[in-house]
């Protein structure tokens, strides 16, 4: 037997933010204990090499009030199966400083829902009790969900996809840029008798607006997709890599005046580096500002 997809070609209080009158300033309520931030770091460690310090506690939690914010936005938005507003208890969390803000992730303490965020924007997520990979290449796990019968269509999938869109920027997928029509297709399961089954699984995919982009040789470019679970009927993965880029619709939250000194970095650290830096990092080079050029600070990249 085979799996197979077949296709047509924090305390409360963490989660309030305030800022100075006048400024972007990050001013903190009611900063969590701690012991609760410890046993809310995620189990597994990893420091990506694009960092530009080392974490601090300020920016720790400024770093985990965004991405709960962020998660919770989701929860309350798409009705996501979770009883109350997240907090640093029912969370693990790890976050990175960039030159363009926070790199992080967030996951339930049942290890059910993941966040990730970065330039400090949630551009993807997972419900990993009913995504593809939760069944994807383990014959027992498909042979199981291909008992259980969707309680949706493939058009009242997409419905649900393009709901799930409009309801989390206020826009339709046509004001995003991306093409009208949608490629929607139900996983299945193929016994090894050549019985295919259907899945309580669909992959909504948009294309870009205008002429076809590709990612790779006959791979048109997918700038937004997400799974719809026929089992609860809601978004089982969302992703939007789009949303990162530097000619995306949709602006990027400016980072807060006192970014860098979060971190403990002077406010012209970004003009102090190598210059091999930058581009480590994703800026342009430097400039020397005799040349006409103004040197790029922090938030200058949004």
């Amino acid at each position: 037997m085979r799996a197979i997809i077949l296709f047509l070609p924090l305390l409360a209080a963490l989660t309030v933010r305030g800022s100075e009158p006048g400024t972007n300033t990050v001013r903190w309520i009611a900063p969590p204990s701690s012991n609760g931030m410890a046993a809310a770091r995620w189990p597994y460690p990893w420091k990506p090499p694009f960092t530009i310090a080392s974490n601090t506690p300020a920016f720790e939690r400024y770093g985990l009030s965004v991405m709960l914010a962020g998660a919770n936005e989701l929860r309350e938005k798409w009705h996501l199966e979770i009883p109350h507003p997240l907090t640093v208890d029912d969370v693990f969390f790890a976050v990175y400083p960039t030159a363009h803000g926070i790199e992080g992730h967030l996951m339930t303490r049942d290890r059910r829902f993941h966040w990730s965020f970065d330039r400090n924007v949630l551009f993807s997520f997972e419900d990993r009790q009913y995504y593809a990979p939760s069944f994807r290449y383990n014959d027992d796990e498909s042979a199981k969900l291909a008992k259980i019968k969707s309680r949706i269509t493939k058009t009242e999938a997409e419905a649900i996809a393009r709901n799930a869109l409009q309801t989390l920027f206020g826009m339709t997928d046509r004001q995003l840029q991306m093409k009208r029509s949608v490629a929607v297709n139900q996983y299945r399961f193929e016994e090894s008798d050549g019985t295919v089954y259907p899945l309580p699984l669909f992959d909504v995919r948009w294309r870009k607006a205008g002429a076809k982009q590709y990612s790779a040789e006959n791979l048109e470019y997918t700038p937004l997709y997400m799974e719809i679970s026929g089992i609860t009927t809601n978004v089982a993965k969302y992703e939007h890599p789009d949303r990162l880029g530097p000619n995306s619709i949709l602006p990027h939250p400016p980072l807060p005046t006192n970014y860098l000194q979060m971190l403990g970095l002077p406010s012209n650290f970004l003009e102090t580096v190598p210059a091999r830096k930058p581009a480590l990092w994703g800026l342009p080079p430097l400039t020397n500002s005799l040349n006409g050029h103004v040197t790029p600070t922090a938030d200058s990249y949004y």
